[in-house]
């Protein structure tokens, strides 16, 4: 579709969309006017139901189908097949078999989607939509695979995006207030009887522009015979995450903070910070983030996110250029982990080891590392020329391998290389 065709459109959506149930947030497309903050449909006029349970349901021996809720009622009763799960049946892409005939999973998939379009459009028209984002908790390529097929099927007239939950998360936060963004924020993520995600949002105020980056860790659960022992453990897990720091908001989300069981964690999370108690951030980020895409606003270009995916340090050499010492730039930060590659020839002083600097944009002081150059033959100074070359296998680390190039027909190269792998960090932590 013709961008300037795209750009008279008048909404943007965003889609979470998860195993069990997914949500819709949408707004107007502002143009070059601060946005207002999206609206999440609901399943109810009167009460905030926002989600959709990722499931439809066919009529035993009718070409009949429900979806959602209606997907629910209909297979309570015996009358129909129940289908959960889409998300996870497209993304294993094996044939569904249902009664005498095997159904393309993305095609079930499809059909969800369509159903929850025609949903929304009973509060925004559908042809007006101008960009649409998914946002889940992996947006991998396969995941993406899996969505360009659908959106395909579909065959949407807008622009479509796809992210992942920590970019939601950071959209969401680039359009609060700045009392409430900086220089930190925190977002608990709790369903009933489920695992604990604690994931911190830090911006990097001494950097143009400014660095967002995240950490994230992982509590198997909060566990307690009591709403009140429960509340204990997450105010002790609480207190030690938000230690050491300043954070200037808690985000509370998930169906597992709902009731009034949360009385010692509130009282210690509000001192001095403000807490939002909600389920449909990530879908408001996407939203959000479907605008940043469509217009580029200025506060999307003062930011800079390093997400799970990016490399978080600036890799380099401090050496001598034309006589005089100089930085010399390796490795970048901000780059895609599995992108991150650089090669640098060397000319060796009077040293068997090569001294890499290591500078993370996240905040702290750059850090030396040593490459031993062990077995390399004694020569002249000026005499040694040495081939760095860099890549990543994993996003936890980068590996550096030297190689000896000689000196022309004076010293010929040996064929001797070294390899270090030197840690970088994910920022995510399991706990057990």
């Amino acid at each position: 579709m013709p961008t300037e065709r795209i750009l008279e459109q008048k909404y943007i959506v965003g889609f979470d969309l998860r195993d069990d149930f997914c949500q819709m947030s949408y707004m107007q497309d502002p143009g070059k006017r601060p946005p207002k903050e999206p609206s999440t449909f609901s399943l109810r006029d009167d009460a905030e139901q926002f989600d959709i349970p990722t499931a439809i349901a066919k009529v035993i021996g009718q070409n009949r189908w429900a979806s959602g809720q209606d997907a629910a009622k209909a297979a309570a009763d015996g009358s129909s097949i129940y289908l959960p799960k889409l998300l996870s049946l497209a993304l294993e892409g094996q044939l569904v078999q249902i009664e005498n005939a095997q159904y393309e999973p993305t095609a079930l998939l499809a059909l969800f989607l369509s159903r929850c379009l025609a949903l929304l459009g009973t509060k925004i028209p559908i042809d007006q939509v101008a960009a649409l984002m998914f946002t889940a908790r992996v947006m991998d390529q396969k995941t993406i695979a899996v969505l360009e097929n659908v959106t395909k099927r579909l065959n949407l007239g807008c622009q479509v995006y796809y992210e992942g939950y920590a970019n939601s998360y950071y959209n969401f936060m680039l359009m609060q207030a700045q009392t409430v963004r900086e220089p930190a924020s925190v977002l608990c993520e709790y369903e009933a009887g489920g695992q604990l995600r604690v994931e911190k949002l830090f911006f990097n105020l001494h950097t143009k522009p400014i660095v967002a980056f995240r950490e994230e860790k992982i509590y198997p659960g909060l566990f307690g015979d009591t709403p009140s022992e429960r509340d204990e453990a997450f105010a002790g897990i609480m207190k030690t995450e938000l230690a050491g720091n300043r954070f200037s908001s808690v985000y509370l989300i998930g169906n597992g903070f709902a009731g009034d069981w949360l009385r010692t964690s509130v009282r210690l999370l509000c001192r001095g910070r403000r807490v939002f108690l909600g389920n449909n951030l990530y879908s408001k980020g996407a939203g959000y983030g479907g605008y940043f895409k469509l217009r580029d606003p200025e506060v999307a270009r003062q930011y800079f996110f390093l997400d799970g995916n990016k490399l978080k340090t600036n890799i380099g050499i401090r050496g001598l250029v034309r006589g005089r010492e100089a930085y010399c730039s390796i490795v970048d930060a901000g780059v895609n982990w599995y992108e991150a590659e650089g090669t640098c020839d060397l000319v060796l002083e009077n040293a068997a080891s090569v001294k890499l600097l290591f500078t993370p944009l996240t905040g702290g002081s750059p850090s030396e590392v040593t490459l031993d150059l062990d077995g390399l033959p004694t020569r002249e100074d000026r005499t040694t020329r040495v081939r760095l070359s860099f890549r990543m296998d994993n996003p936890e680390e980068v590996t550096v391998v030297a190689k000896d190039l000689g000196f022309g027909e004076i010293f010929p190269s040996t064929g001797l290389s070294w390899e270090k792998k030197i840690p970088v960090g994910t920022g995510k932590e399991q706990v057990p």
